[in-house]
């Protein structure tokens, strides 16, 4: 994920904590029967799974000291991996691969504080690991527990999206790539140029080896190998190569980064010191790889002087030393890197006849929508309540995606990619269409904001929401061969405005020209000042309320989080 991306989440989310903090305070005063949302931010405090055989069980998490149910089916956000509850204790998920970890206990999770309330050294969590929740508050008793099959007593909170899960709300940075060590696919950065163990350690955590040596001490916190989140500023995918030069790595070649000639000389980058890296690069049409050089069928190197930002995952090189020079002794485990003032542009035209574009989404946000005829509250007697309505005057109809697309000269189609919850098969539901920003021409090259598209609208028809959403171009489809790799998905959902995908058989390449991500910011409609706190209106969303057919989860949340029962078309809350 885009780190500019976390950010916004992070703000946005804490923003919402505090008006829900301050109405949930006073909730049970005013209707003590209307399930009021929450948010929940903070440390993981403990971590539960109702039954480990079954792959999409559910349990508790503590946060704040207020325990939490968490659904079964249940499906959380990591900053670029998307897993099931049960998954977070399960070895074979977290087991390392070529780099070494804290122990994890059994049947814990290694991110909650109570997994190692005495701090040992070489046993998780070594740092605080956190979490951004939302849910509906059980006021009335109403669901049902699923270990011991009784009622939830009155007030539980029962959780309905956990997303991201991140560790002491995240280690990321910016600066100059000073050093690569290539032999161990790290490189360093904001130190002393080419002096090594001088600044901030980098590991991509890549346990397939997609943009690089594959290696990652705890898989969970893993780049994603489908949609390429090592990239340049626009989405133009990026690797460490796995030997050193002067020798060529077929899947990561320097020759895809050439150097800013001599002044005067054709090509020259009057922006930029000759013999650097250029920052501004067009890639030739190519039909076929290895056909050019450089060559846009494959990834590009980071570089010496590349100013990247990075998030990740903090780790010590021996889990069971005491840390005394951070530099030499711990390493950022990277989700994402981002080159974010290069681009690299590629042809016009469309993958048949020019090869491939790539795409990036660095920000999304979707509203959940709302009955514009607000929640009614029924009267009783007995409590003294008359009732009425709670009006909903902003139902919460907006949505934003931005990112980047390589080839600017072909729409963008923004998707909502909606799940069966029966097979588990994903469709294209077309959301609105955009033509990509032409950028600037400076030295002859166009750059800047060349390719970036803003799909933003206030108010619109965009229900209902889904956990995924996606950008796709019309330059089309097109899979990359023989690229190092575990085989991608084979394609998710068709664009019918996009040529016909180009795809390889048990192909191992990124799939180029579209770009997929789950949704991390959800805004739910609230009651303005004056009346009851409403539910998060996860009813509204089917991914929770009928499942994904195994694509991830298998059925609907269990239980669901309380919310008011629709009657006549409005949802009614009973005292």
């Amino acid at each position: 994920m885009d780190p500019r991306l976390r950010l916004t989440i992070v703000l946005v989310l804490a923003t919402g904590l505090l008006w829900a903090t301050g109405v949930n305070a006073q909730v049970t005063v005013l209707n003590s029967n209307v399930p009021p949302g929450f948010g929940q931010a903070g440390y993981i405090e403990a971590a539960t799974v109702d039954n480990f055989a079954d792959p999409n069980s559910g349990g508790t998490l503590t946060m704040g000291g207020v325990k939490m149910i968490v659904p079964a089916n249940s499906v959380l956000q990591f900053p670029a991996n998307t897993l099931r509850w049960r998954d977070l204790f399960d070895p074979a998920v977290s087991a390392p691969v070529n780099d070494v970890a804290p122990t994890i206990g059994a049947n814990k999770t290694g991110l909650a504080l109570l997994d190692n309330p005495a701090q040992v050294r070489g046993v998780s969590p070594y740092l605080p690991f956190n979490a951004i929740v939302s849910g509906n508050v059980d006021v009335k008793g109403t669901t049902v527990n699923n270990v011991t099959g009784l009622k939830n007593p009155p007030g539980t909170y029962i959780v309905g999206l956990i997303l991201p899960v991140g560790q002491d709300l995240g280690n990321g940075g910016q600066g100059f790539i000073t050093f690569i060590d290539y032999a161990k696919g790290r490189f360093e950065v904001g130190g002393k140029l080419g002096k090594q163990n001088t600044g901030t350690v980098i590991e991509i955590n890549d346990p397939t080896g997609r943009y690089g040596l594959p290696h990652s001490p705890d898989p969970r916190w893993s780049v994603d190998n489908e949609n390429p989140t090592i990239a340049s500023g626009n989405g133009y995918p990026m690797c460490v190569p796995r030997v050193a030069p002067p020798a060529i790595d077929p899947d990561c070649p320097l020759f895809n980064r050439p150097l800013n000639p001599p002044v005067g000389a054709p090509g020259h980058d009057p922006l930029f010191q000759p013999g650097l890296p250029l920052q501004a690069l067009v890639m030739p049409a190519s039909k076929s790889a290895g056909s050019t050089q450089p060559d846009p069928w494959k990834q590009a190197p980071l570089m010496l002087g590349d100013y990247i930002a990075y998030a990740g995952v903090l780790y010590k090189n021996v889990p069971t030393a005491v840390v005394t020079n951070f530099k030499t002794q711990t390493y950022i485990s990277a989700n994402t890197v981002g080159v974010d003032k290069l681009g690299i542009y590629t042809a016009s035209g469309t993958a048949d006849k020019v090869g491939p574009a790539y795409m990036q989404l660095a920000r999304m946000v979707v509203g959940t929508g709302g009955n514009t005829a607000g929640t009614n509250v029924l009267g009783n007697a007995a409590l003294g309540i008359v009732g009425g309505n709670i009006p909903l005057p902003e139902p919460r109809n907006n949505i934003v995606i931005v990112g980047f697309v390589t080839d600017s000269t072909q729409l963008v189609d923004l998707i909502a990619v909606d799940i069966d919850a029966g097979s588990g098969a994903e469709s294209c539901r077309i959301l609105g269409t955009q033509l990509p920003e032409p950028g600037v021409v400076v030295g002859g090259i166009g750059r800047g904001n060349k390719g970036r598209f803003r799909f933003e609208v206030g108010k619109g028809s965009f229900q209902p929401t889904t956990r995924v959403y996606a950008a796709y171009s019309h330059h089309g489809q097109l899979q990359l061969p023989n690229q190092a790799g575990p085989p991608v998905s084979p394609q998710i959902c068709v664009d019918p405005n996009a040529p016909a995908p180009i795809l390889i058989t048990n192909g191992t390449g990124l799939l180029s020209g579209q770009y997929h991500a789950p949704m991390f910011t959800f805004q739910f409609p609230d009651a303005p000042p004056g009346f009851p706190n409403i539910p998060n209106n996860f009813d509204n969303q089917p991914f929770l309320v009928q499942g994904e057919g195994g694509n991830l989860s298998t059925g609907p949340l269990a239980p669901q989080p309380p919310t008011c029962p629709d009657l006549g078309g409005v949802p009614t809350c009973q005292p």
